[in-house]
């Protein structure tokens, strides 16, 4: 008998069965590419790697394959993500000598003092208690205004929106900072979160 001699073979219902099959496989198959690869994106984009200042006594995962760098008189280390626009997704770790009479709001205080004249329009938004792991600490958010330094460029000035977190150890006061633009920052601060989750001082 030749194939063509069974027309039961190409029945109507029969082919409407197989498509259906074939279309329904192809959209699990579909989904469940996408599902792994949302998975894979956000592996990669929550990758960290263990930061550690020995002599600081300092450590925390930070984001993988962002930029860090340490070694300067302001801050204990500072990693940016150099793919973020139009501002570099900050996390800063900075040390302050306090005396003995200090407490996490009085540092605040002396931060909104020089606010100003470290950073171009500054402006507080809210100062709030809270806590980090099992030590008291202070909060304060805050945004300012972000130029080009070099004159040739021209560029629109960027709105950033900043946290200070301060917590004291022994007569040093530890500041993690947490910068973006203003209009990322919402996005973006899991990373802080992250880190502040680890952050040991």
């Amino acid at each position: 008998m030749s194939y063509f001699e069974n027309p039961k073979d190409f029945s109507e219902p029969q082919v409407a069965r197989r498509v259906n099959i074939n279309s329904g496989l192809a959209i699990i198959v579909t989904l469940a590419l996408m599902g792994l690869g949302m998975i894979f994106r956000s592996s990669i984009l929550n990758a960290t790697v263990l930061y550690e200042d020995e002599e600081n006594g300092i450590r925390g995962q930070i984001p993988l394959n962002w930029l860090l760098d340490e070694n300067q008189q302001d801050y204990v280390f500072r990693v940016e993500n150099p793919n973020a626009r139009p501002f570099k997704t900050l996390i800063q770790v900075s040390l302050l000598t306090v005396g003995p009479d200090a407490n996490p709001r009085s540092v605040i205080d002396l931060l909104v003092v020089q606010g100003p004249n470290r950073l171009p329009g500054y402006h507080v938004q809210s100062v709030s208690e809270t806590s980090l792991g099992e030590d008291d600490a202070v909060e304060i958010q805050y945004s300012f205004v972000q130029s080009d330094p070099n004159p040739f460029l021209q560029s629109v000035p960027v709105v950033v929106q900043g946290v200070d977190l301060v917590v004291l150890r022994g007569n040093q006061a530890v500041i993690l900072t947490y910068r973006d633009a203003a209009e990322n920052f919402d996005d973006n601060r899991p990373y802080f979160d992250r880190f502040l989750q680890t952050v040991e001082y």
